[in-house]
């Protein structure tokens, strides 16, 4: 059985899901897992005419927006994406080389049961 986090987790998954769905992405995989990296969301789009592999962490919290979701994304958190995101390359016969990828986070507050923020973001890589 789910704890609530998961629940409120899973349906801030599915918002995000539809928020980048009515934004021009087209998702290929959801909850992708390898040892103990998740990816939440893969999926392509196209950016400054190029199809672009995006790894999207999504962070839900209730109430809101105080930019806590934004934050929640760490040095450790955004390691394990880099692991997760090499992996399915790996396994699903992406080159590594050439073909643009990206990172971002989709940070989901359910403000009332009718009233959803979802903010998205290009997560830098330095």
């Amino acid at each position: 059985m789910k704890t609530q986090k998961q629940k409120m987790g899973a349906w801030g998954e599915d918002q995000a899901a539809e928020f980048l769905i009515q934004n021009g992405y087209f998702l290929l995989e959801r909850n992708f897992r390898v040892r103990a990296c998740e990816l939440d969301i893969i999926a392509w789009k196209e950016i400054k005419g190029k199809k672009t592999l995006c790894f999207i962490e999504v962070k839900t919290r209730e109430g809101q927006d105080d930019g806590s979701a934004q934050r929640a994304t760490g040095k450790d958190k955004l390691h394990n994406m880099f692991h997760a995101a090499k992996e399915f390359c790996l396994q699903k016969n992406i080159p590594l080389i050439g073909v643009p990828m990206q990172f971002e986070q989709v940070s989901v507050y359910k403000k009332s049961e009718t009233d959803v923020l979802c903010k998205h973001y290009v997560i830098p890589i330095n």
